[in-house]
């Protein structure tokens, strides 16, 4: 063993310990951002056991920053982002915004971003989707910069299908349903499957059915029920689902995670849900049918155009006008919505909205649902155009969907109380 003189052993103690202060002292200059989001985004953002890395390591490096994330349910983020963008300071430099808490006002409360657009520009910005950008354009300047996608596809249990001699999935919405009848008994070790559900406490999915009848509740040019006998068919035919009990006797309640839950343990046969759950729905240690959960797109009517319902939400990145650090909170805004960041987050599991990126090979095999996501997104819409109520109107669906579902009103009189209480809300 080599020795070490006094003399060696103080000047190797002494580089040690210069070295364990400079880095005392680098943190504790690096100065913290705070990000204001959902779980997702973070995990997308920053997953270090995923293919796509962490793709802010190089933001955080290059601005001597550490991101804060304060992460929150949907309801929870805009409420608490209301509430500080009116302040006259906030303590949030970056946030995320869902597209259905889009509104005039919360635009206009967004810094401009047009100016950073012109001086630092983010790579090839037409690549993102041009409709997506659109909705979060406010008196002709930029707010936002979309980065998520959540595009609803339909899941089934291929091995359920084949006990009940079901060849394939449903190509069309009449398909479905004759298949969710079919779907719905009793296996043989007494477990009950419903053969349909779907997440019954928001407007989407119930949007999403009436996208299958060809009936928007309120359309692009904002025209409320603009085939309502195609909403009134929808609304028939939810009733009669929940009466037949196809749809679980508890469907009202029915939260994302139980619909989750339902899939993985087989006790729903096909159920819409957001396409990037596919890996979650196989995974061998949640699911009891992994690699037997199949995805293809949603369904329509055989009578209309393209067959396919692609209702989609999407989240963009916004930087509050009072926030502190907004020359950094642009650079986090380039290096996420970059090429190379869209990329990275889709291989964390993220919904990319930039066209290019459903064509590089490593998404096409790291990410098994690229392919159908690709091919439905030129169809993606919201379930609600961007405008001042839309969260009013969302809720006046869902709960207007849920008394149909369990006979508290007719089809009929639940399209009247759409007409009645919606249209005073379109009115600017």
């Amino acid at each position: 063993m080599t020795r070490l003189s006094r003399r060696q052993f103080t000047s190797a103690a002494s580089a040690s310990a210069l070295a364990l202060l400079m880095r005392d002292a680098s943190a504790q200059d690096q100065q913290t951002f705070t990000v204001l989001s959902h779980r997702v985004h973070q995990q997308c953002a920053t997953s270090y056991d995923r293919a796509g890395g962490d793709v802010t390591e190089s933001w955080a490096k290059r601005n001597n920053r550490k991101a804060n994330w304060i992460t929150m349910d949907n309801a929870a983020i805009h409420d608490r982002l209301q509430r500080e963008l009116s302040l006259g300071q906030t303590n949030f430099d970056f946030a995320f915004v869902l597209n259905t808490a889009i509104s005039p006002r919360l635009l206009s409360l967004l810094e401009p971003l047009d100016a950073y657009q012109a001086s630092a520009p983010i790579e090839d910005l037409s690549d993102i989707s041009p409709g997506m950008v659109k909705a979060v354009t406010h008196e002709e300047t930029i707010r936002a910069i979309p980065v998520r996608h959540a595009t609803v596809g339909l899941f089934y249990n291929e091995e359920l299908c084949a006990e009940r001699g079901i060849a394939g999935p449903p190509k069309t919405l009449e398909e479905l349903i004759g298949m969710a009848e079919k779907l719905t008994y009793r296996r043989g070790d007494g477990a009950q499957v419903n053969g349909f559900a779907f997440q019954a406490t928001t407007h989407f999915a119930f949007t999403t059915l009436a996208f299958a009848f060809d009936a928007p509740l309120v359309d692009a040019n904002m025209k409320l029920l603009p085939n309502e006998a195609g909403m009134l068919r929808m609304f028939e035919t939810l009733r009669d689902l929940f009466g037949k009990n196809v749809l679980p006797r508890n469907f009202t309640s029915l939260s994302q995670e139980d619909i989750f839950t339902m899939i993985q343990q087989g006790r729903v046969a096909m159920a819409p849900a957001i396409m990037g759950r596919i890996a979650d729905f196989n995974d061998p240690a949640k699911s009891k049918f992994p690699g037997k959960i199949k995805l293809v797109p949603y369904p329509s009517l055989s009578t209309m155009k393209d067959r396919i319902v692609a209702t989609s939400d999407f989240w963009s990145m916004g930087i509050p006008k009072n926030s502190k650090s907004k020359d950094v909170a642009w650079d986090l805004i380039r290096t996420l919505s970059s090429k190379d960041g869209t990329l990275r987050q889709a291989l964390n599991g993220n919904g990319p909205v930039r066209a290019s990126v459903y064509a590089d090979p490593r998404l096409i095999q790291g990410v098994p649902q690229a392919a159908i996501e690709a091919s439905v997104l030129p169809l993606a819409r919201p379930p609600l155009p961007v405008f001042a109520n839309a969260q009013r109107v969302a809720d006046i669906m869902m709960q207007t969907s849920q008394g149909v579902a369990i006979a508290m009103m007719t089809p009929q009189a639940a399209v009247a109380e759409l007409k009645a209480k919606i249209a005073p809300l379109l009115v600017n």
